[in-house]
């Protein structure tokens, strides 16, 4: 293994980082376990899918969601699917999403020279502020 040869082995180092380094130990472990399986796959937020969602969901309580009586437009309807659209622009348009990487992420990284290939592993010392969008 490749921590024995550097004078020490996992084991030891949890040790020398005692409860801390445990508990990040596990935590990077617990994100590892319950990553939400094709998160990747889904197809992002649509304001005709919501706002369809609403209306049948009215005709479940039974609003009516057909013409007025009089004949006329049901306006209600109309301005749910701008209301919908307008929340869903400003989630996709204005919406920032922050997170962290923690203490203690493993890291693995490649490359290569004129002596071969170089791999490097270690961890993360800082905490860590990445930024991403909405979709």
């Amino acid at each position: 293994m490749a921590t024995e040869s550097c004078g020490g082995s996992n084991n030891e180092l949890l040790k020398a980082l005692g409860i801390a380094g445990s508990l990040i130990f596990i935590s990077q472990l617990m994100k590892r376990l319950f990553k939400i399986p094709g998160a990747q796959f889904r197809e992002g937020l649509s304001a005709i899918d919501i706002a369809s969602k609403i209306i049948e969901r009215k005709k479940e309580l039974g609003i009516g969601i057909g013409p007025l009586q009089s004949g006329g437009p049901n306006i209600d309807l109309a301005m749910e699917t701008i209301r919908v659209e307008e929340i869903t622009n400003a989630i996709l348009t204005k919406m920032k999403i922050e997170g962290a990487f923690a203490p203690g992420t493993p890291i693995t990284a490649t490359g290569g020279n004129a002596g071969g290939p170089i791999v490097v592993q270690g961890v993360t010392t800082q905490p860590t502020k990445v930024v991403g969008i909405a979709r």
